[in-house]
């Protein structure tokens, strides 16, 4: 799977800022649930942006797609 960047085509979908919180509470449940790094780290090592773009880890950019499609398709 190619390398993604918040610039792509799938980042246009437009959300309200009540569907914005949902899917950050999501994704970061998602990420907590797999057992990685603390949360306290997670900005930093796995959702910070590196470059333009560009996240730090680049599972991270699919990761919130798919946190955005779980809570959008149930609206």
């Amino acid at each position: 799977m190619p390398y993604a960047t918040v610039n792509d085509a799938l980042f246009n979908r437009e959300v309200t800022l009540r569907d914005a919180y949902r899917i950050m509470e999501r994704f970061l449940s998602n990420y907590v649930s797999r057992g990685d790094t603390a949360v306290s780290d997670f900005l930093s090592s796995y959702a910070g942006e590196i470059t333009p773009g560009q996240s730090t880890d680049p599972a991270a950019l699919f990761d919130f797609l798919a946190a955005a499609a779980d809570v959008l398709d149930k609206r």
